[in-house]
């Protein structure tokens, strides 16, 4: 999971009073030699978040969640400007892995900072962390002031290595300390943390405390005890007109609507005040050292676009704001992790693309009969048929209501005709596990189906346009639950407090922020407890899955989701 208290930090830094003074000010002490040393302590949070609570509420990193493999401090002056970069080895101590806590604090971990080539005759008065970080964002951190820092955006979340997790980047934790300049992430350090001797640094009256979080939330999936996997039966659904028991068969799952970057450290609005007023929900906790909200790069961005369908997408040909994924890309294990990017956004954008601008879980499924065999299915006309059965009820359709000299036929023989079958039409793929019939190639004539009548040659492509009719939405369109594949949207819930995803909701009242989001360093835990519906189709397992509202409609029957914390969410699904 992650962290729960940031990282703690001891270092020997900055004057209190340096708050208002000029980097260059000569305000005693001042720093004497070439090289300064200070004992930083880090503290880590465990993941965690605010919505629905656990007890307790918090949960310890895994091994791999918890690894450092290396610290990064940043310095700089009262005005915010960069005074100096450290890195260092710390020796660490875990309070705890893998298992839920009411402790704050996940890791412990300490030693002495050599700070060189101060060019200031004064000590720095802010530091930052960053764990575990690349060369790339040292490199770029070194020689940014605070509010550049604040700004800086990374790709860097953790290292994946086939389905193991590494490396998890770690930054300052930010929260509403009342002090702006801060950048809300930087710990103030006063001048008597800072020694002329690592022993001097030592000394536990000059250890500087720091807290850091990962920058990735965690999200787990696994199956409620009220499901019962020895009878997957979904229910009982007139298919080819019949009463026929679909049972499912759960393949995996994945995340989507992902974040592509973040901010390198948390980023919370300047409006936003401690009050838990400003937002609708208690989102500050400075006596953790943690928030449970914030900003993702592209929050509140009129110009980020979230397609509404893969059409969409097609059409727009534009940069999405967020990561989608296939269905065949759904490979995680039912009871095991996966970890993204922190995905937060207003009601204003949310009211308007809901379904694609927020982070869900996709849960792979197949439809499948009581002995497990794949059952393929079309939903045509609000109505479910086999593939064979649909062509037919297509052709059935067209014959009735067809004009007389507008029905189609193939030659048989000279002067013999006979009316177009099952065998003559394919689907093709419309896109977002939907289809229409066309016509093989081959030659077709229209007529009047008499042997004595006129009949005048048409192309396939003639037919097809024939079968599927003037209208904007063709007359063939189903969806197709192509080898049984079809998938589960679950939007993940950060607040379970308020009303949850509807149109009236949105019509009405709007959608109050912060009721779905992913937020670094927590943990959220979905549970599903039943499966009484069947999922949206999938016909290409190769093409990206763009939600849609009428999946989330789906899913809202019977829904039930909690937040956990590494701080948990704990979220439980009726599908």
């Amino acid at each position: 999971m992650f962290m729960k208290a940031k990282h703690l930090i001891i270092a020997g830094m900055a004057l209190l009073a340096f708050a208002a003074c000029n980097k260059e000010g000569s305000i005693d002490p001042i720093f004497k030699g070439d090289k300064a040393y200070i004992n930083v302590q880090l503290a880590y949070s465990s993941p965690e978040t605010k919505g629905t609570a656990t007890t307790p509420p918090f949960y310890y990193g895994t091994a791999k969640e918890n690894e450092i493999n290396n610290a990064h401090f940043f310095f700089y002056y009262a005005d915010g400007s960069f005074a100096a970069h450290a890195s260092k080895t710390l020796d660490w101590k875990s309070n705890g892995l893998d298992d839920k806590t009411q402790d704050n604090i996940e890791r412990i971990g300490g030693g002495v900072v050599v700070l060189e080539g101060l060019k200031s005759t004064v000590y720095p008065a802010y530091m930052s962390v960053v764990l575990n970080a690349s060369d790339k964002m040292v490199d770029d951190l070194s020689q940014k002031s605070i509010v550049e820092a604040q700004a800086y955006i990374v790709e860097s979340l953790a290292t994946q290595n086939d389905k193991v997790w590494t490396n998890f980047t770690m930054s300052s934790t930010t929260f509403d300390n009342g002090e702006e300049r801060t950048g809300y992430f930087c710990e103030k350090v006063q001048p008597q943390n800072f020694q002329e001797t690592a022993d001097d640094a030592k000394a536990d009256a000059n250890v500087v405390t720091a807290y850091v979080e990962r920058l990735a939330a965690k999200v787990q999936v696994s199956y409620g005890e009220n499901l019962n996997l020895n009878n997957k039966e979904i229910g009982s659904f007139d298919v080819d007109g019949t009463p026929t028991t679909l049972y499912f068969n759960i393949l995996g799952w994945g995340l989507n609507g992902t974040a592509k970057t973040s901010y390198t450290f948390k980023n919370i609005k300047p409006t936003w005040t401690a009050e838990s007023s400003s937002l609708g929900f208690t989102w500050n906790d400075a006596s953790n050292h943690r928030s449970y909200w914030a900003k993702f790069p592209l929050y509140d961005d009129s110009n980020a676009y979230y397609p509404l369908s893969n059409e969409d997408l097609a059409d727009k040909k534009k940069e999405t704001a967020l990561d989608y994924i296939s269905y065949n890309g759904l490979n995680v294990e039912v009871g095991k992790s996966a970890y993204c990017r922190e995905n937060t956004n207003t009601k204003n954008v949310l009211k308007e693309v809901f379904a694609s601008a927020v982070t869900s879980v996709l849960l792979k499924a197949q439809v499948v009969d009581k002995e497990g065999k794949v059952v393929g299915l079309v939903n045509f006309d609000k109505k479910l048929y086999t593939f064979d059965k649909y062509k037919k009820k297509v052709l059935d359709n067209y014959f009735s209501n067809a004009d007389t000299d507008k029905k189609i036929y193939k030659k048989i023989a000279d002067n013999k005709y006979e009316g177009v079958n099952t065998s003559d039409l394919v689907e093709e793929n419309i896109a977002d596990g939907n289809v229409k019939l066309k016509f093989i190639n081959g030659t077709y004539y229209t007529g009047d189906g008499t042997d004595a009548g006129t009949y005048t040659e048409i192309t396939a492509d003639a037919a097809t346009a024939l079968l599927n009719g003037n209208d904007a939405i063709p007359a063939t369109l189903a969806s197709y639950y192509k080898d049984g594949q079809m998938y589960y949207d679950i939007p993940i819930e950060h607040l379970r407090e308020g009303a949850k995803y509807t149109s009236a909701n949105f019509k009405t009242n709007g959608l109050e922020e912060g009721l779905y989001g992913v937020v670094r360093n927590h943990y959220y835990m979905l549970s599903i407890n039943s499966i009484k519906n069947l999922g949206k189709a999938v016909y290409d397992p190769e093409e990206v899955i763009i939600p849609s509202d009428d999946d989330i409609k789906n899913y809202y029957v019977g829904a039930k989701i909690n937040i956990l914390s590494w701080k948990v969410v704990e979220q439980g699904v009726d599908l």
